[in-house]
Parts: structure tokens; C-alpha cells; sequence
């Protein structure tokens, strides 16, 4: 049997977001963090693609917005990435320094959950922080830019619906227990009423056999990452998702947002091969939101990554032979065909959005190198 399945039919009955944890982060059975002797799960070789792993253009786009941000600010910063996974933003975002490394950057640390990926992040890249969770290091000390890549959406979530009790329409939860030495979802009363609470807090009313996630666990971990960054700073989070009024619509998302990926194919049935594969549900950007404002920081709204990158300087690391009008060598195309899979309005560049938040020297200088400003966008 499963280890994962082992340890559901040893607990009897766990909630969605038990499973999750389990199946992606056990230390010895997790999708994330279980020891891997080949490819990561992120990139071509594995399950899924991030946009860091799609394109190095990302990476590129952000060293360049690093370098203008030192230059207003005439200080180097502090730059951290939250779940930097093997290192390969960080690696090709530190190689497009080169040089300038030092006058942009005064500290790099990479937040990274899984032992393994933590390894081979440090031998790629050199003179890094490295740690397991962001509150194991220092805060920045000056100022300083967090950077959170699709980390948000892998957090567990409670899965809910709305059951028919006779007359009655009541707020059930979906659990995870073993039958027949397979895993299933089973119907049972909410696990907390922090769930309730949740959905009526965002004015959130379900319809009849409407399923939807609450992750409960998002905005005591964005005010942490808030308070490390202290008085001046800016929070870049990358990932799927969209606000409450959306992300519950019941006509176009009536079954919720949990699915899993695996070889680069959606799995619906996350329950079936459990460990195996990426399990993931849409944010709630109004929790992010939410957080900041409480804690006196601003925010913008959300916005397609492609649109981001295009005002933030992403055409000046396409092949020069675009801008040029010449004609494309072979290795051009390539660059440019993963180059579009973050750019393009009908991929990544729509689907993924990047909510920027901020306070301070550095947040005014962010809106101000913004073309056109992102306050008028």
C-alpha cells in the first residue's frame, strides 16, 4: 500500500488540507520534498512548467528592474525568493548580473522547503543564503525585495461544498479516508468554523453542490513575509489565481480550482496516485490584499504576468535580431517560441498574475520606474 494511503487509513479520516500536506511536503514521502536523485519536478523534465522554468526571460527582466531599483535608491538591496526551489531563477537572474552583482545586490537569500532542492540550489548558486523557511534569517536590514513564484498556490486548502440536509442547504466539508485500500472523498460537517467564517468574511455564498477551496494557512504566512521585510520593501507574488468575487463564481467554477499536474497533463483525481504528483488550487488575492492594508502596506492590483513584463523591460532581453529585424538564427527561435509562453495573452502571460506590494523608498521607487505608471494602468 501507499505510504501516503498508510498514513490516511492510520489517522481514520484526514481533511483536504491534511492530504496535502502529506502528500506533498511528508519528509520522506512529499511531492516537493522527498529526495530526488534526477530532474526537480519543475521544467521540461518534470511534471509541470513555472514561468522561471518556461523562460529565462523572467529571470532576466527581474535582474534588470533590480539594477534600475539600486541605481534611484543609490543602495544595493536585499533580494529574497520564496520557495526558490533548485535555484534556477535565482541562477540565471544572478548570471544576468554578472558583474553588477555587487552594486545591486547586498544580500541574496533563497527560502527553499525541501533538503534536496536546497543542496543544488547552493551549488549553482554561489555566496547564497539558504534556508527553510524566511523566518530562520535575519531580516533585510535596509532595503530589500521579496520575490514568491507560484509558492502561494501549493498551500493546503479545505475543500467544502454545499450539501442538501432535507429542507435545509447546509456548509459541509469533503474528507479524505481509505475504502477498499484506495483513498475517496467523504462528506462531513466543517472541521472549523474558521471555514465559515472565511467565506462570510468575503461574502462568498455557494450554490448547491458547489465545491471551493479555503486556505486558511495564506494570510498568516503573507504577514510574516511582510513583517521580515520591515519598513521598506517590495513583495512581488507570481501565481494563479483571482479575486473572491471570481474565484467562487459558481458558473464558471462550480467544481473549484484543486487539481494536480503530472508529465505535463492535468490530473483531476488527485487522490489517485498520491505523492506522485503537484497538487494545486487557485489564491484569493484579497487575502493578499487584505493583509497589506492591515498592516499599512500598499498594493496594486493584480496583473498578467505578460503585461508586467512588458512594462517592467522584458523586450530588452529578446534575441536582438527582433528588435533588429534581421532574420532569426535557429537557437533565436527557440528563445523566442519560450519567450512567448510568459508574454503572450493567451498562456502563462494571461493566466499567472503578479500582485505587487509595497512600502516605503522602495515601493516609491518601484512606481516610479512602472511604464506607464502601474497606479494608471
Amino acid at each position: 500500500m501507499n505510504g501516503i494511503v498508510s498514513e490516511v487509513q492510520r489517522r481514520g479520516r484526514v481533511t483536504c488540507a491534511e492530504y496535502m500536506e502529506l502528500a506533498l511536503y511528508h519528509p520522506e514521502l512529499g511531492y516537493y520534498t522527498r529526495f530526488r536523485s534526477g530532474c526537480g519536478p519543475a521544467g521540461g523534465g518534470g511534471d509541470f512548467l513555472t514561468a522561471p522554468t518556461a523562460s529565462p526571460v523572467l529571470a532576466r527582466t527581474l535582474a534588470g528592474l533590480l539594477t534600475r531599483l539600486a541605481e534611484l535608491l543609490g543602495e544595493p538591496l536585499c533580494l529574497a525568493e520564496l520557495g526558490a526551489g533548485e535555484g534556477l531563477l535565482l541562477g540565471t537572474l544572478l548570471e544576468a548580473l554578472g558583474e553588477a552583482r555587487e552594486r545591486v545586490l547586498r544580500r541574496v537569500v533563497a527560502v527553499e522547503r525541501a533538503e534536496w532542492a536546497r543542496q543544488r540550489l547552493f551549488e549553482r548558486c554561489h555566496s547564497v543564503e539558504t534556508a527553510q523557511d524566511l523566518g530562520d534569517v535575519p531580516g533585510p536590514g535596509g532595503p530589500a525585495v521579496v520575490f514568491a513564484s507560484e509558492l502561494y498556490d501549493a498551500l493546503p486548502v479545505h475543500r467544502v461544498t454545499l450539501l442538501r440536509k432535507g429542507d435545509l442547504l447546509v456548509l459541509g466539508e469533503l474528507y479524505v479516508e481509505v475504502r477498499g485500500g484506495a483513498l475517496h472523498w467523504v462528506e462531513g460537517p466543517l472541521s472549523d468554523p474558521a471555514i465559515g467564517a472565511y467565506l462570510e468574511t468575503h461574502g462568498v455564498s455557494l450554490w448547491e453542490g458547489q465545491q471551493a477551496e479555503v486556505r486558511l494557512l495564506t494570510r498568516p504566512l503573507h504577514a510574516r513575509h511582510l513583517a521580515w521585510l520591515g519598513l521598506q520593501g517590495l513583495l512581488l507574488v507570481l501565481d494563479y489565481g483571482h479575486p473572491a468575487n471570481r474565484l467562487y463564481d459558481p458558473r464558471s467554477r462550480r467544481l473549484g480550482t484543486l487539481v494536480g499536474y503530472r508529465g505535463h497533463r492535468v490530473v483531476y483525481d488527485v487522490l489517485r496516485e498520491p505523492g506522485e504528483c503537484d497538487i494545486t488550487a487557485h489564491v484569493n488575492f484579497d487575502d493578499l490584499v487584505a493583509v497589506a492594508t492591515e498592516k499599512g502596506w500598499e498594493s496594486e492590483p493584480p496583473q498578467p504576468l505578460g503585461l508586467f513584463l512588458a512594462q517592467t523591460g522584458a523586450f530588452e532581453h529578446l534575441p536582438p535580431a527582433v528588435a533588429l529585424g534581421e532574420p532569426l538564427a535557429p537557437e533565436d527561435w527557440t528563445e523566442l517560441a519560450a519567450a512567448k509562453r510568459v508574454l503572450s495573452p493567451s498562456g502563462m502571460g494571461a493566466d499567472l498574475k503578479v500582485l505587487a506590494q509595497g512600502r516605503g523608498r522602495v515601493w516609491g521607487a518601484y512606481r516610479a520606474l512602472a511604464t506607464p505608471p502601474l497606479a494608471d494602468a
